[in-house]
């Protein structure tokens, strides 16, 4: 394994790795870096992680740093993100947590510990740098769903538990401690600040191509589901924008995970090594102030298959309604006085369409696996060069190998149907 002398790393990694040395005991002018890539292929598509092991004498610590692309193009894209994970990491999740701690809840209860260790995160967006640095959940054994196939009922009644208990910290620390809470409602989406660094108009355009190759999973003879999707062609952006308006999810809106697919969780099992035991949630980069079914409905759509849902969908609703009705009272508060079903059934309705819009844009990367993903730098360079030149039929190269387009075929007309056959389009 190579060293990597701390000279050797850009100063804002160095100065990171170094503080959280000095943090975790290491004496100064002993310890040494030592790193090596700390991601596989098709594991992010926003930065890249280096491992890295900080060792003195007979100890280590393994850390993981996640840093911006070096692709230009990609890094100005990724800043803003790498600047909301920042946020969330150092301010939002500590201050939900603390607020949980302050509870002293008895030890029996099940509490919302479900976020990686973050050791150290800065993001100096005029510079274009960020670092950000957290434990190796590998190391205990902590893994990834094969993102490629969809999630079995444990592992998504496990999600909704967990979902649940995060989302009960946001209503109650919203109803007994309105001034603190005053900074989550500042956690607008991230994305808007990724549109207004878009004057070609070019995710306008592409969410269009990706609204028509949704279109084309359905049968020629089905006009009613084509012509329903056909109205949200040329309106996909506005409808993403609508969905994650956090004013408009009020009074109910809570700080949320934001980007709840499975390359973003990670799981341990338990001695059986299929049922999952417990959860992590990864990459904060999308969390943001908005209505909570943003998450449910864009994990049960993204993650989950038609058959699942036939069987589950609204007993996966209940399961997560129970936990955050349980954790909120748990917490002091009342899910009767601050989120009544009645109320999250209309959210579902006002905001369930998220699920679809988003679908259309992350099913292709689902359905690719692993081995036949093409080079994201070279993807989203050929799709911009493509875009400013005016090819507006272009699109991203994802879900388009012969395995790919049979199972995303399959998943997104799925989608189609019970997004259709909820009422939410």
């Amino acid at each position: 394994m190579p060293e990597l002398l701390t000279t050797s790393l850009p100063d804002y990694i160095s100065a990171g790795l170094e503080q959280v040395a000095r943090e975790q005991g290491f004496t100064d002018g002993l310890y040494r870096f030592e790193s090596e890539s700390g991601s596989n292929m098709g594991d992010g598509f926003v930065g890249q992680l280096l491992k890295v092991f900080i060792r003195e004498a007979d100890r280590e610590l393994v850390v993981l740093c996640k840093l911006l692309p070096d692709n230009e193009m990609r890094k100005q894209q990724g800043v803003p993100l790498f600047d909301r994970e920042t946020d969330a990491y150092v301010k939002i999740l500590p201050m939900l947590l603390k607020f949980q701690r302050e509870k002293a809840l008895p030890e029996h209860v099940p509490q919302f510990d479900n976020v990686p260790r973050c050791y150290y995160a800065k993001t100096t967006v005029d510079k274009m740098e960020s670092v950000i640095i957290m434990e190796d959940l590998r190391l205990q054994a902590f893994r990834m769903w094969d993102k490629a196939n969809p999630v079995d009922f444990e592992h998504a009644r496990l999600l909704m538990v967990t979902l649940g208990r995060l989302h009960a910290l946001s209503f109650a620390l919203k109803d007994q401690q309105p001034e603190e809470f005053a900074q989550c409602r500042e956690f607008t989406d991230p994305m808007g600040k990724m549109l207004d660094l878009d004057p070609t108009k070019a995710f306008e355009k592409m969410m269009a191509g990706m609204c028509r190759r949704a279109i084309d999973t359905l049968e020629k003879h089905d006009t009613f589901r084509r012509e329903k999707l056909q109205q949200l062609e040329k309106r996909c952006v506005q409808e993403i924008v609508a969905c994650v308006d956090g004013k408009a999810a009020e009074p109910y809106a809570i700080v949320g995970h934001g980007d709840c697919w499975s390359n973003n969780m990670m799981f341990q099992y338990q001695e059986d090594n299929e049922t999952p035991s417990y959860i992590k949630l990864i990459d904060w980069q999308l969390s943001r102030y908005g209505s909570p079914v943003l998450d449910l409905v864009y994990f049960i759509f993204n993650c989950t298959d038609e058959e699942m849902r036939s069987d589950s969908y609204h007993r996966l609703l209940n399961i997560y309604y129970h936990s955050l009705s349980e954790h909120l009272h748990n917490l002091g508060g009342d899910v009767e006085r601050q989120y009544p079903r009645s109320a999250f059934r209309e959210q579902l309705k006002k905001f369930g369409r998220y699920g679809l819009v988003m679908s259309m844009m992350v099913l292709p990367i689902i359905c690719t696996p692993n081995d036949e993903l093409p080079n994201t730098d070279t993807a989203m360079e050929g799709f911009m060069n493509d875009m400013n030149n005016g090819n507006t039929e272009a699109e991203l190269v994802y879900g388009t190998t012969e395995k790919a387009a049979i199972r995303y075929k399959k998943r997104m007309s799925g989608c189609i149907r019970d997004c259709i056959r909820y009422g939410y389009i």
